[in-house]
């Protein structure tokens, strides 16, 4: 008996970056379709190969929002069995260096403090991350 109808689906890491401002993190809005569109997620992707996880996220808060960022310390890791995939989520604290955010993919962003971002639909795999947030940022 085979088992590749029984295999796990392939695990595609992700980098993600929590950026703080004046206590509120920033919050951004997936386009509709897709995967989790219209949900709320941090800024980020997924790490091309070569790249660490933190090259991912300064690339994709570049690529995605216009701003150049400093990775400040990780947060931690998720990970979420989708029906078609397996994602491992890497997340950073990091700050604004340079910009203000732009709506290049999203469909919108906000500044939220971070007890309050599980008012938001979020993307599952960021879900239990999101309210492990006020205590990691020590707030």
């Amino acid at each position: 008996m085979s088992t590749d109808a029984f295999s796990a689906p392939a695990l595609v890491e992700v980098s993600a970056a929590v950026l703080v401002r004046q206590g509120k993190t920033l919050f951004c809005r997936r386009a509709p379709g897709g995967s989790c569109g219209g949900l709320w997620e941090f800024p980020g992707g997924k790490i091309e190969p070569g790249e660490s996880p933190v090259q991912c996220a300064v690339r994709e808060c570049r690529e995605e929002l216009g701003v150049e960022i400093e990775i400040l310390r990780p947060l931690g890791t998720a990970q979420h069995t989708y029906p078609d995939k397996r994602v491992k989520l890497h997340f950073f604290e990091g700050r604004i260096l340079k910009g203000e955010p732009v709506l290049r993919v999203h469909t919108a962003f906000c500044w939220a403090p971070p007890a309050l971002l599980t008012a938001y639909p979020a993307c599952p795999a960021d879900e239990a991350f999101i309210k492990d947030l006020p205590r990691l940022l020590g707030g």
